[in-house]
C-alpha cells in the first residue's frame, strides 16, 4: 500500500496533581482542581489510589442503589498527633488538588524523604509524604501521596467526618539505615520535572 504522509512532532509535557492547593507554580497551567477522593479508611474493598476529582464532575444518566459498589469519599486532613504543629490548621478539613501542566519538560518523579530537587531538576513543589493510617480500623492499603507544604484546606470544611484519611508518614529504623533515617521523624518529599 501507499506510504501517509508523515505525521508532526508529537507534543511534549509532563502533567502532576498538586495535592493540598488549588493553583499551579509558577510555569505551569492548570488543567483542572478539585478535591482529593479514596476509599474509605474502613473499606477492604475499593480503589488503594488517591484520586483528584475535578470541582464539575459530569455525570451520564446512569444511577445505582446497589450496597457493594466501590464507593469515593473525600480526602481529609487528619494531622494532630499531639505532638507535631506542621498543617494543624488543617485539621480534619477536606484537601483540594489541582492538575498541573507543565510544557517544557518531559520526565516528571516524586522523591520521598527529600525535599529539594538534584541540580539539573526543577522542584514544582515540595511537602510531606502522607498516606492511609497503620491500624486495625483502617482496612485498605492507600497510596502515598506528597502533600504542599503550603496546603489549604477546601473552603467551609473542618467537619470530621472520617472519610478518605491521610496522615504523615515516619521513619522507622527497622530495614532503614538509622542514621541517615532518624525514627519517627516526619518525612518529605518534592515533585521535580525536568
Amino acid at each position: 500500500g501507499m506510504i501517509g504522509p508523515k505525521g508532526g512532532m508529537g507534543s511534549s509535557g509532563v502533567v502532576y496533581i498538586r495535592w493540598g492547593r488549588t493553583t499551579c507554580p509558577n510555569g505551569a497551567d492548570r488543567v483542572y482542581y478539585g478535591r482529593g477522593a479514596g476509599s474509605h479508611y474502613g473499606t477492604k474493598g475499593g480503589t488503594s489510589d488517591h484520586l483528584c476529582l475535578p470541582e464539575t464532575p459530569q455525570y451520564k444518566n446512569y444511577y445505582s442503589s446497589l450496597s457493594y459498589l466501590p464507593e469515593l469519599y473525600g480526602v481529609e486532613y487528619d494531622l494532630d498527633d499531639g505532638q507535631t504543629s506542621l498543617l494543624r490548621h488543617l485539621f480534619r478539613a477536606d484537601m483540594p488538588c489541582v492538575l498541573c501542566s507543565v510544557s517544557t519538560r518531559s520526565k516528571m518523579i516524586m522523591i520521598p524523604a527529600r525535599y529539594e530537587c538534584p541540580s539539573d531538576w526543577n522542584r514544582e513543589y515540595s511537602g510531606y509524604l502522607m498516606s492511609d493510617l497503620e491500624y486495625y480500623a483502617h482496612e485498605g492499603s492507600k497510596s502515598t501521596i506528597c502533600v504542599d507544604e503550603t496546603s489549604e484546606a477546601v473552603p467551609g470544611s473542618g467537619a470530621n467526618t472520617d472519610p478518605a484519611n491521610v496522615f504523615f508518614m515516619r521513619a522507622v529504623c527497622n530495614g532503614l539505615p538509622c542514621p541517615p533515617y532518624e525514627a519517627n521523624k516526619i518525612l518529605t518529599c518534592a515533585v521535580c520535572t525536568q
